[in-house]
């Protein structure tokens, strides 16, 4: 840090989104850092392929008997209630600062090695006209910039259909509401063939019903593919089935 970045950040102090109390690092005051909780912790045990949480680590019995399209997920917190205001607000109330907050804490947890691109979770057009921006995209965006990194493929998959939010529906529901609603964009297909590991990208995951929907398309077309989900936050899902 240069003298001039420690006589700014003495003069304009980083504030707290949540609270508007001043920082020494973070935008987030420590007291919110302090709740936040992550599936890697050394107290939490989780399903290596669904991050749902579980007494002690393995795969849960969902995904024995009823294997998802993606091999793996990487959740960065559980979806409790200051990770639930911090996306809450980014996501509905057009706090679009806070999608650079989010994407650094979760990047250093997020292991990236192996994987050649990253597909965020699509909106469909009235639903992103409808918000402004798609959060799926503007974390993606945060997270992969800069050529170390996964390449961004902000369009590889569309949504097809317009669909009831997920966040209003039972498990059951979730699964039929997002049944056929995705497809891979032509332009993408050359691109896609020739990548060996990809991740899918979304906000939040609850029952993973959207993540492997577009796993399953990614995979009719491009069955070589491994596919790991990413998300943001993990909640528990008190779900019988993705």
């Amino acid at each position: 840090m240069t003298q001039f970045e420690s006589f700014e950040k003495w003069l304009f102090p980083p504030r707290c989104v949540l609270s508007g109390k001043a920082t020494q690092d973070w935008d987030l005051a420590d007291d919110y850092l302090r709740k936040l909780s992550r599936p890697a912790d050394a107290d939490k045990k989780g399903c290596f392929v669904c991050a749902e949480p579980l007494a002690v680590d393995g795969v849960c019995g969902r995904c024995l008997q009823s294997p998802p399209a993606f091999e793996q997920t990487q959740a960065g917190f559980y979806y409790t209630s200051v990770m639930q205001d911090l996306i809450q607000a980014f996501k509905y109330q057009q706090q679009l600062h806070l999608g650079r907050l989010l994407a650094q804490l979760w990047q250093p947890h997020l292991a990236m090695q192996g994987v050649d691109a990253v597909i965020p979770v699509p909106l469909h057009a009235d639903r992103l006209l409808e918000r402004g921006f798609n959060q799926a995209l503007e974390l993606a965006r945060q997270l992969v910039s800069g050529d170390e990194h996964p390449q961004l493929l902000p369009f590889a998959v569309r949504r097809i259909k317009a669909t009831a939010a997920q966040a209003l529906l039972d498990a059951q529901q979730r699964q039929q509401n997002v049944r056929g609603v995705f497809a891979v964009d032509a332009a993408a297909k050359k691109t896609l063939a020739a990548c060996r590991q990809v991740a899918i990208l979304d906000d939040v995951m609850t029952t993973g019903a959207t993540l492997n929907q577009v796993a399953l398309t990614l995979k009719a077309q491009f069955p070589h593919l491994k596919i790991q989900a990413w998300a943001l936050a993990r909640a528990r899902s008190h779900a019988s089935d993705l």
